[in-house]
């Protein structure tokens, strides 16, 4: 639930009107605080200590209303927290507070007295409970969908139906892979692990937040490992849209939290069976994000080319025998003499067997990259201008680098 979603309930929205804060009824609620008793609590008690993140926070009692200073210091302490909003009881109101409300985006509400606190407080409280549990419902079914192996196809499609998620017609899954900066120690980052569960718990709420703006409100996202994992119908949104959206997630998410994110995108399928298939894609999509020469951070599986091929292949063995007969030579003369002739092959054939820009790129003179293609063509013993070498050695490296980055 968001700020916008309370005054859409009808037994809420005769009760409360929005005075400031219009451009964040975006943000989500999670619970209601009552911070009445703030006024027995001494001066040096520090108030971020008593909220936790997306309260609604209510406030009646006119000694705090009524002194604009107090209640916007308040304001401002709570705000740090990322509360959800701000609750003030009609006529206690000052045109100063409006102003802060308006300048932070904190959306603020005008109660009405004949809304009675304890009707309040049980009609969200509810809304809330009634919420998280059709939440975690959904959870349950889309990690049924991706990790089951016999699936009651007619069970889960009546139970999506009924909390308002329809299946119907291809989906695809998105995965969001949420880590800690490269370069950050292994020991460090274990340390940090339920900092980061925390953060990709936040992570999901953005997804769920960033796709309600266009009319998913019941969403299928849940956290999963190093994951963030959503199904999404393929046909309502466009690649270039799906890249804009999870771009605007994952720049807040590394910004808010420092941490490194990209996502792989899985094909759309139509069947329910076919969905986990979507998934190990999207998965597969990461794992060959890692060797992909550009720096993109969205990348769906259908547009990898080669490498979509290779990950298709789960026999690791008949992978590593081909990358063996092809350039195993290569390899164990680098091991033995801590030589450099399998990174100067892999550079010559991504430029297209071209010896002089070739050695420009390694920054090595042309006599040495002469001398070292000398060497490379007495290993292998293969014509590496013609077409079919080229191409077989081309795949041979494809290999070695997705086998290196899948085994990490």
């Amino acid at each position: 639930m968001n700020c916008e979603d309370l005054m859409n309930m009808k037994q809420i929205r005769n009760g409360m009107k929005l005075v400031a804060g219009e451009k964040g009824v975006g943000r989500n609620i999670r619970w209601i605080y009552f911070a009445d008793c703030v006024q027995c609590l001494k001066d040096e008690v520090d108030l971020t200590e008593l909220i936790h993140g997306e309260e609604l926070v209510i406030v009646t009692n006119e000694s705090l209303t009524g002194n604009d200073e107090k209640i916007i210091d308040m304001i401002r302490v709570m705000y740090s927290k990322n509360i959800a909003g701000f609750v003030i009881n009609e006529g206690q109101i000052s045109q100063s507070v409006i102003d802060y409300c308006n300048e932070i985006e904190l959306p603020l509400y005008e109660l009405s007295v004949n809304l009675h606190l304890i009707d309040l407080s049980q009609i969200v409280c509810k809304a809330l409970v009634e919420e998280e549990s059709n939440t975690n419902s959904r959870e349950r079914i889309l990690s049924s969908i991706l990790y089951t192996d016999h699936l009651d196809v007619e069970g889960i499609l009546e139970q999506a139906n009924y909390l308002g998620v329809n299946l119907s017609g291809k989906h695809r899954i998105v995965v969001l892979h949420v880590n800690a900066p490269e370069g950050v120690e292994k020991k460090k980052q274990q340390l940090d692990e339920g900092r980061l569960m925390e953060i990709r718990e936040n992570i999901k709420k953005s997804v769920e937040t960033e796709f309600r703006s266009y009319s998913m409100r019941h969403l299928m996202v849940l956290s999963q490992g190093e994951y963030v994992v959503t199904l999404l119908p393929s046909e309502v949104f466009s690649k270039d849209l799906l890249v804009t959206i999870l771009m605007n997630i994952m720049k807040r998410g590394e910004a808010n939290y420092h941490i490194s994110m990209k996502s792989g995108i899985g094909t759309g399928y139509e069947y329910l069976e076919d969905f986990k298939k979507s998934y190990q894609e999207a998965k597969n999509a990461l794992t060959i994000s890692r060797i992909a020469p550009n720096e993109e951070k969205v990348y769906f599986y259908e547009n990898l080319g080669i490498y979509s091929l290779i990950a298709q292949i789960s026999n690791g063995k008949f992978l590593d025998e081909y990358m063996e007969s092809r350039i195993g030579k290569l390899i164990k003369a680098d091991q033995m003499q801590e030589g450099e002739l399998c990174e100067t092959l892999e550079a010559y054939l991504e430029h297209n067997c071209n010896a002089n820009a070739t050695a420009e790129a390694l920054y090595i003179h042309r006599n040495t990259m002469r001398y070292r293609m000398d060497k490379i063509r007495k290993i292998l013993e293969d014509d590496i201008s013609d077409l079919s070498v080229f191409l077989e050695l081309k795949l041979a490296f494809a290999i070695k680098r997705y086998r290196e980055n899948r085994e990490e």
